[in-house]
């Protein structure tokens, strides 16, 4: 097309070209006023980001206090259990106080977030305790020591000490002896401090800050001391005498900020949410976010709605004038104008919409025009294409190695070589498979055992193992890599009983099409491993190598001389040891293949 002639043509001038016309045609006025008004739709949307983002932060907080709190309880148990703690609960003499005040001393001297750790005897005396005043008090009557005494982990809200008068949070586990039974008890106070650092980490804002109130609606933190140990609403009267007479913040009452509309909202919360609220205090209208802790607290973070009303309503004030002085002689041009200039724009975002939802043969955009917009068009297209391949890629690499293994591949922190790592190893086989597979077709084992391994790997998934290989009819699946997790002993069990519910199932369907049922043998096995990429730079599996490989393997190949379905080592065996929902039987000690020292075998079955 010729340059004369294009330029008859609007939909080849640039878009620079558009605007100028549009600009001069309508004296930029009608642009500055859908702009602006469009602009007050934006802060609308801006303010409800915002309440979002309060509650992602209280949920961000509720996290880490989550953490703080899981970690503490598991360094706890881990103390309960130790050698010089379970001997001294065995004789509590002067040589073995002294070894386990020194033990305790270590480890409130190397983190400064514990306050307190004592070991209390079966009565609730004190045996042992990091500061010495605390030796020989009587704490029986405390809820911590009850609560362990009878086999339970305590977890306090944030309480002030009777001796110390600090606020902190009170941890407590009970002390087994060899037998299992609970001889004493384990006690830690966290510091209020390590709590008060995570909620401060908001305080950037000067206009936001975070709170923490438990299940009864008393703040046990807030930035303003005066506020401290309040009630958001009036609490019911037994409740009050109960907390008053436990004495659990050393105040004769417990006095209420009647915030009854916070605290119906952000008490009992299950998940996070918001509210509007005007507050009793200042008299404004404020916003809090909040969300439930796993612990009794639910976290809150506060900001005024003024921040954001304020501006809107200056805002709101100009564009009206604006609108109103221009809105009579602009509207029809603007409204046939802005339908020329908006078509292109309109079509790319139909076109991005479908492709964030992987709609991608939707996901085009249609260039009307010959300008820039057209260009953007045609480059959007050439990416959707781009993007659909490289999903499909990624969907086969998932298929072909694990997802965990993909993602780590594809971030690049899986290199050739292997790390030293404590997992859980599960390994599953059909037995009698030789005798079942020999009467069949090549397709119709093939059939059998993708059906079999589909419903293995759907019980395994729920529990985050890693399905390391498929052995034929036998199944490998780590706990604990290429992803370290907590729990994985009891991971293992679990999916290995969920691996038994849903044979029972593949079983009844098999029945049903007259089909031979099943019979498999698990064995679990914790222990040290070397895990990472095995081959060469060309080509390598992720895989681990170890004897606790083996040990699952040869416990898995014992379950049928033992007529036992599950099969567990002593390190699986002490990380589920106190799980209600599991019951262990023990096998008496046993030689396995390939290894010259006997070891302890435990069956498992689900608890009734």
């Amino acid at each position: 097309m010729k340059a004369p002639t294009r330029l008859l043509h609007p939909t080849t001038w640039p878009i620079s070209a558009k605007l100028a016309v549009l600009l001069l045609l309508f004296a930029l006025l009608p642009l500055l006023a859908a702009s602006s008004y469009a602009l007050r739709g934006s802060l609308a949307s801006m303010e409800a980001t915002e309440k979002r983002n309060l509650e992602q932060l209280a949920a961000s907080l509720a996290g880490r206090l989550d953490q703080l709190i899981m970690d503490t309880q598991h360094f706890l148990v881990y103390t309960s259990v130790h050698e010089a703690v379970t001997k001294l609960m065995a004789n509590p003499s002067p040589a073995n106080r002294a070894v386990v005040e020194m033990e305790l001393g270590k480890i409130a001297s190397a983190n400064n977030d514990i306050e307190l750790l004592m070991v209390l005897d079966g009565k609730g005396t004190v045996l042992v305790a990091d500061k010495a005043q605390f030796n020989g008090q009587d704490f029986h009557f405390r809820d911590y020591f009850k609560q362990a005494i009878g086999g339970s982990l305590y977890i306090s809200d944030i309480e002030v000490g009777a001796v110390t008068r600090q606020p902190g949070v009170f941890f407590s586990a009970p002390i087994p002896d060899a037998e299992g039974k609970t001889r004493g008890v384990a006690v830690l106070k966290l510091r209020g401090e390590a709590v008060i650092d995570i909620l401060q980490s908001v305080r950037a804002s000067g206009s936001r800050y975070a709170f923490i109130a438990n299940r009864e609606g008393i703040l046990v933190y807030h930035p303003d001391p005066a506020l401290l140990y309040r009630s958001l609403s009036t609490l019911p009267p037994p409740v009050a005498k109960r907390i008053v007479q436990e004495r659990q913040f050393m105040l004769d009452r417990i006095d209420s900020l009647n915030m009854t509309e916070l605290a119906h909202a952000m008490v009992p919360a299950d998940e996070p949410g918001s509210v509007v609220f005007r507050s009793p205090l200042s008299g404004e209208m404020e916003i809090a976010g909040f969300a439930p802790a796993r612990h009794r607290w639910v976290v809150g973070v506060n900001e005024p709605e003024a921040v954001f009303t304020a501006p809107l309503d200056r805002l709101s004030r100009h564009v009206a004038l604006g609108v109103l002085a221009i809105a009579v002689l602009c509207l029809l041009a603007a409204l046939l104008l802005s339908r020329l200039v908006m078509r292109p724009v309109h079509s790319l975002s139909h076109a991005a919409q479908a492709m964030r939802t992987g709609d991608y043969p939707n996901a085009r955009a249609l260039p009307y025009w010959q300008d820039e917009m057209g260009a953007l068009a045609n480059t959007f297209n050439d990416m959707v294409k781009s993007v659909q391949e490289r999903e499909r890629e990624r969907d086969i690499f998932g298929r072909v190695v694990s997802p965990e293994v993909r993602e780590k591949l594809l971030s690049g922190e899986v290199k050739l070589g292997g790390e030293s790592l404590k997992v859980t190893v599960l390994f599953s086989d059909i037995r009698d498979f030789s005798t079942i597979s020999e009467q069949m077709t090549p397709e119709q084992v093939v059939s059998f055992l993708n059906e079999y391994l589909s419903e293995m790997a759907e019980a395994v998934k729920p529990w985050g193992g890693y399905i390391n290989n498929f052995i034929g009819d036998a199944i490998v699946v780590i706990f604990g890599a290429p992803i370290a997790a907590p729990g994985r002993e009891w991971a293992a069990v679990a999916a290995a009983m969920e691996m038994r519910d849903r044979l029972g199932t593949l079983n009844d369907l098999r029945e049903l099409r007259g089909e031979r049922r099943l019979e498999s043998g698990i064995g679990i096995s914790t222990g040290e491993v070397v895990a990472g990429q095995v081959g060469s730079m060309d080509r390598f599996l992720y895989t681990v190598i170890g004897d606790a490989v083996n040990v699952a393997a040869r416990l898995e190949a014992l379950t049928k001389d033992l007529q036992r379905a599950i099969l567990i080592n002593p390190s699986t065996f002490e990380g589920i040891r106190n799980r209600p929902e599991a019951r262990v039987e023990g096998m008496g000690r046993h030689i396995l293949k390939g290894r010259r020292e006997a070891i302890e075998v435990y069956a498992v079955t689900r608890a009734s």
